[in-house]
């Protein structure tokens, strides 16, 4: 795996932008890694890492923090969770650069991922691991709702995260399936995730998979609980980013998206991006739900508001992305 020298995680000098932090002389080869995301975490990181203090796993396995935020959590994480290794990026990682530095830094012989904002049940790694041993190099898992409570963050649950909810199911009828892990040979055989986006890196590689007829296993009962945003503005923001992510994997990946390619008129781009796009979005949503968990479609409907705004928050990310880079006439 050759990654941009700026973000490179295999040496550990602190002169570089990317070190390792309080990293000690390993005692045992790890069964798996697991990569936490963070970026500017210092508020969020204490409930991630303390899920992985709590797993129910009886084989060595090693915590990895990749972070790249302005707040000190490195040092926080370096100073509260000594046995967690930390590697830090004086410049900010994009989730597909965070991976790879994590995949690099890695010594196990999986790679599971978990953002900042997620927190793992305590037999996660046990199932996780069961499924990689009944012969499958990537191991799918559930997400459950971090904020069932909330209006704002169960709507941010469903927009996001219908199509990983925790039923059999839908996670077996993905098209590209998501909340993977992944023996770490695989990365030296497909590459590193795509670096050039916003989001999607994880759509992008796992699509690879698919290409590559990668063998695949579900474990509906390895979840994560992803705790939401909970203020509208903070949501929004966060949807629209993902509109320029997704705009940014069907240029740059010839990603296949109902927002359409490059080559249309603004016309056909308008009607694309801003209604076909998300009625297909919210269509599907509802399918997932009514599939897998249908007594959670009174809920689902009742928060339709909230959803289409964080859609049509998407889309207008993905309209500023695609007139960026429409050429000029």
């Amino acid at each position: 795996m050759d990654l941009n020298p700026a973000v490179r995680a295999t040496g550990l000098d602190s002169s570089g932008p990317v070190r390792h932090v309080g990293e000690e002389a390993p005692t045992a080869t790890p069964v798996i890694s697991v990569v936490v995301l963070s970026y500017n975490s210092r508020h969020r990181i204490d409930a991630p890492l303390q899920s992985m203090k709590e797993q129910g796993f009886h084989e060595p396995y090693e915590v990895i923090v990749v972070d790249s935020g302005q707040d000190d959590c490195a040092a926080y994480v370096r100073a509260t969770y000594p046995e967690v290794r930390v590697v830090r990026s004086e410049r900010r990682l994009y989730p597909g650069q965070a991976r790879n530095v994590g995949v690099s830094a890695a010594r196990g012989q999986y790679v599971a991922f978990l953002s900042d904002d997620c927190v793992a049940q305590p037999d996660w790694l046990r199932r996780r691991i069961a499924k990689h041993r009944e012969g499958f190099v990537a191991v799918g898992g559930a997400i459950t709702n971090g904020t069932p409570f909330h209006p704002v963050g169960s709507a941010g649950y469903y927009l996001e995260y219908s199509a990983v909810i925790p039923s059999e199911r839908i996670l077996a009828s993905q098209p590209i399936p998501h909340s993977l892990s992944y023996e770490r040979s695989l990365f030296e055989w497909l590459g590193p995730f795509p670096e050039d986006t916003r989001t999607g890196e994880d759509t992008l590689f796992n699509a690879r998979c698919l290409a590559a007829s990668v063998p695949i296993g579900f474990d509906p009962g390895a979840r994560l609980a992803h705790r939401n945003l909970t203020h509208m503005r903070p949501y929004l923001n966060h949807q629209y980013e993902h509109g320029r992510g997704l705009i940014q994997c069907v240029e740059r990946h010839g990603f296949e998206s109902p927002t359409g390619p490059r080559e249309q008129s603004v016309a056909v781009a308008l009607y694309r991006i801003f209604f076909y796009y998300p009625a297909c979005r919210w269509w599907n949503l509802l399918k997932c739900i009514g599939l897998g968990k249908p007594r959670w479609l009174p809920g689902f409907l009742s928060l339709t508001p909230f959803i289409w705004a964080g859609l049509w928050a998407t889309s207008a990310g993905a309209w500023v992305e695609w007139r960026s880079r429409r050429p000029a006439r």
